[in-house]
């Protein structure tokens, strides 16, 4: 009998050379299925980030005038609308939710102008929003100095960027337009020292960090079957925006949404130190695991408005299912080794190097995740 395969030692210095490449051959690959997974998923979750903060960028800069309808928003210069000074202050977030994709707002808007020619309170409208209610709270009136303050409660519908949940950050907006008067008749200037946000608005889960009050002009591609435009027309409009900029508050939200996920891998793993011939045990523990992880993906699911993102609650939890498959791979291979080769050494040797290398490599794509989302 050949008994240069057999060994009962666990140094890795009785194993043959054909065992020691299957182990490099083994590590090896699982270094480059781990570094290609954390390569492409971190890599995807900082082009999020980047995609978003020009998305922000885009919306709140008065000087980026909806590119994608592609209207010429500029005025002649014999053009002289009647400008409006108008300004917002927030005082109340009655309610935000991601999966009901929308918000409500309590908050005050005003509106200070001169002539009769215009009358920007009246007819005003949320953009994207529903006002429930509306109220004159303050008016004034000095020969053809006007100044009107309203107090309004809207429901904002708002499509949350999920690609990054829960490490994401938000951009809300509040656009007020009139549609009785265009553009080139009525201007909005935005009064960006007045407007401000009341230090009672909370979003539970998030904090505010910056808030913008500007003037934006917005063109609709349509007519809107007014017989007396050309076909090709657009109308365009002032749009009054208020930016509101929210970030996740720290990263309990995130350990807490994943604690059982991380526990279940956990688990998993500690299989390596399991013999491979106590089967159900070794088997066990990643079975479970599996389970869980994939319980995991359902409940955290159920937060999220029904889309086609992938969002990084689905990358942490698909690595997570990866990580315990491999681990049941692992440990199919060194029972293998273990019963049928009869080789305790390779198969000891092969337990640990794969422990440091699927433990460290989870470690490090699951620290890397949250920081390119949300940094």
């Amino acid at each position: 009998m050949n008994n240069t395969t057999h060994t009962s030692t666990d140094d890795g210095k009785g194993i043959s050379p054909g065992g020691r490449r299957f182990v490099v051959i083994w590590s090896i690959g699982l270094l480059v299925l781990l570094v290609s997974v954390g390569i492409f998923t971190v890599s995807l979750e900082y082009e999020n980030k980047a995609a978003s903060v020009a998305r922000h960028r885009e919306r709140i800069d008065p000087d980026l005038a909806e590119p994608r309808v592609g209207a010429d928003v500029s005025m002649p210069e014999h053009v002289q609308p009647v400008k409006v000074f108008a300004g917002v202050y927030l005082d109340r977030i009655v309610e935000l939710s991601i999966k009901d994709v929308g918000w409500r707002a309590d908050f005050y808007v005003w509106f200070s102008w001169k002539g009769n020619a215009v009358n920007p309170g009246e007819n005003f409208q949320i953009v994207d929003g529903t006002i429930e209610s509306k109220e004159k709270a303050n008016e004034y009136t000095n020969g053809d100095e006007h100044y009107a303050l309203y107090r309004v409660v809207a429901h904002i519908t708002k499509f949350f960027d999920v690609s990054r949940f829960p490490c994401d950050d938000h951009l809300m907006t509040i656009d007020f337009e009139n549609p009785t008067y265009q553009r080139d008749s009525m201007l909005f200037v935005a009064d960006a020292k007045a407007s401000s946000i009341s230090s009672r608005v909370k979003v539970q889960g998030y904090r505010i960090y910056e808030m913008a009050v500007v003037e934006k002009p917005h063109a609709y591609k349509t007519t809107r079957g007014d017989p007396r435009l050309a076909a090709d027309s657009k109308a365009i409009y002032s749009q009054l925006r208020m930016g509101i900029w929210i970030s996740r508050d720290g990263w309990g939200f995130f350990f807490k949404m994943f604690l059982g996920l991380f526990v279940a891998v956990a688990i998993a793993m500690l299989a390596f130190f399991i013999k491979p011939t106590d089967v159900d045990p070794r088997f066990g523990l990643g079975v479970g695991a599996l389970f869980a992880a994939v319980a995991n993906t359902y409940i955290t699911s159920t937060l999220l408005p029904e889309t086609g993102t992938m969002a990084l609650t689905d990358v942490v939890n698909g690595i997570g299912i990866l990580t315990v498959f491999l681990t049941l791979v692992q440990s199919t291979i060194s029972l293998y080794i273990y019963d049928i080769q009869e080789n305790e050494a390779l198969s000891r040797v092969f337990d640990k190097v794969s422990f440091v290398i699927i433990f460290t490599g989870y470690i490090v794509i699951n620290v890397a995740l949250p920081l390119a989302a949300a940094l």
